[in-house]
């Protein structure tokens, strides 16, 4: 039985690496969709960089390299659920 509720919101920790080999720390919201344990990523933002390494907040926008990145690499597997409190 899945830990997950099916429909609820969940973020993660996930990394990226520039060609420069700045580290950028992104915060990524998935949604479980169905019970077959698929994931939709619903938002993604930068958390922290590097000093002096360039904005990608271009590249967090559905569809760019960055994001289809994270969406081929799946959710983390520490998860934790969205708490609107």
């Amino acid at each position: 039985m899945s830990m997950f509720i099916e429909s609820n919101l969940y973020y993660g920790t996930h990394y990226h690496w520039d060609d420069q080999d700045r580290e950028y720390t992104l915060c990524a919201t998935w949604k479980l969709l169905g019970e077959e344990n698929s994931w939709d990523l619903v938002d993604l933002e930068i958390e922290d960089q590097e000093p002096g390494a360039p904005d990608l907040v271009l590249e967090t926008v559905k569809d760019s390299n960055l994001w289809r990145e994270v969406e081929s690499s799946g959710p983390p597997s520490n998860l934790e659920e969205v708490d609107y409190a």
